[in-house]
């Protein structure tokens, strides 16, 4: 089987061979201006933005003005870190918080009636923090209407029978109290 090669066009030709020159005239003749180590130190100019890395040693002390340079300027680890410096002073002293945490429950008598609510309230002189419920014994027939801080120092929750039952059941409420300044 033989299979057929076009030739490229005249015009293809010439279009490849001007990119060749428009592509490497301009690095053939700076090559062939700057001779190889032409460029040092003493051909540094300063720039607003250099993007190219510098060869070691091409930047000199006697160029660099004393001051302008920051720590960003430094590669990391060349700095040596300085000794501590003395403590400062002490800031002002927070609130004292929380103290005297406290856990305040009451439960109800256990037995079947279709809806029942509590309270329980925390010690005089110390804030609710939170609460909850508990059930005794979980009953699917149940269910929590209410649980929620009445006040600052109230806890309360309802429970009511969704359907009917028989069986005897008793709420625990609870409140987490404490001393807060």
């Amino acid at each position: 089987m033989r299979i057929s090669v076009r030739r490229p066009s005249p015009a293809l030709v010439i279009a490849c061979l001007a990119l060749a020159v428009a592509l490497g005239g301009t690095s053939y003749a700076a090559a062939l201006a700057l001779p190889k180590n032409s460029v040092g130190p003493a051909q540094l100019k300063s720039s607003a933005v250099t993007t190219k890395k510098l060869a070691p040693n091409a930047v000199t002390s006697a160029k660099v003005l004393n001051g302008s340079l920051v720590k960003a300027d430094f590669r990391a680890g060349s700095l040596p870190a300085g000794p501590t410096g003395p403590a400062g002073p002490a800031g002002p002293a927070g609130p004292s918080g929380l103290s005297g945490l406290e856990r305040v429950d009451a439960t109800s008598p256990a037995n079947s009636v279709t809806t029942r609510a509590m309270t329980v309230a925390c010690p005089t002189g110390k804030r609710l923090l939170g609460g909850g419920v508990r059930l005794n014994p979980v009953l699917p027939q149940l269910a929590v209407q209410q649980s929620f801080p009445d006040d600052d120092n109230t806890y309360r929750a309802s429970v009511r029978e969704v359907t009917a039952t028989a069986s005897n059941w008793s709420l625990t409420v609870y409140a987490v109290c404490a001393v807060a300044s």
